[in-house]
C-alpha cells in the first residue's frame, strides 16, 4: 500500500472522529442548556406572586392552626381567644417545620424538641428566638397577608 492511500485513510478516520466528538459535544451542551433555559423562561412560581393571601375568618377554628404556603414560605394562621396570629412555620433554630399540638396549645419542633407557646414565644428547648411573626391585617372578615 502506498503512503498516499494510508495517509488518506488516516485523514478520513480523523475527520470522522472529529465530527463524532463535535456532535457529542453539541448534544451534551444542548442537554445542559435546555433545562436551564426552560427554568429561566418559565418561572411558574411568579404567577400570582404579588397577590396577597386571604383567609376568611369564618374558616378558622379557635385553638386550631392552619398551614398555608405563601411566596415560598409556609405560614401558620392560629386562631386564639385573643384573635388570630400568623407565624412562619420554620423553627428559628434549624428551620424545621413546627407542629401545632392543640391539646398542649403549643408548637413543637420535631428536630430538636423546642416548644413555642401560642404567641410564638419560646417555652423550652435549645432555641433562643421566638417564631417569626408574619405581618397581617384583618379586613372585610378576612386575614390578609401581603408581605
Amino acid at each position: 500500500m502506498s503512503c498516499d492511500k494510508t495517509c488518506e485513510q488516516h485523514n478520513g478516520r480523523r475527520t470522522f472522529c472529529r465530527a463524532c466528538i463535535g456532535a457529542m459535544t453539541a448534544a451534551s451542551a444542548a442537554m445542559v442548556a435546555y433545562p436551564v433555559a426552560s427554568f429561566v423562561t418559565s418561572q411558574p412560581s411568579r404567577i400570582g406572586e404579588g397577590k396577597p393571601l386571604e383567609i376568611p375568618l369564618d374558616q378558622l377554628v379557635q385553638g386550631q392552626a392552619r398551614y398555608e404556603a405563601y411566596r415560598g414560605l409556609q405560614v401558620i394562621i392560629l386562631a386564639t381567644a385573643d384573635g388570630p396570629h400568623v407565624f412562619s412555620a420554620s423553627c428559628p433554630h434549624l428551620g424545621c417545620a413546627v407542629n401545632w399540638v392543640s391539646s398542649d396549645a403549643q408548637f413543637h419542633c420535631p428536630c430538636h424538641g423546642a416548644v413555642f407557646g401560642s404567641d410564638g414565644g419560646v417555652v423550652s428547648g435549645p432555641v433562643n428566638e421566638p417564631l417569626k411573626p408574619i405581618p397581617f391585617e384583618v379586613k372585610d372578615g378576612k386575614i390578609i397577608i401581603s408581605v
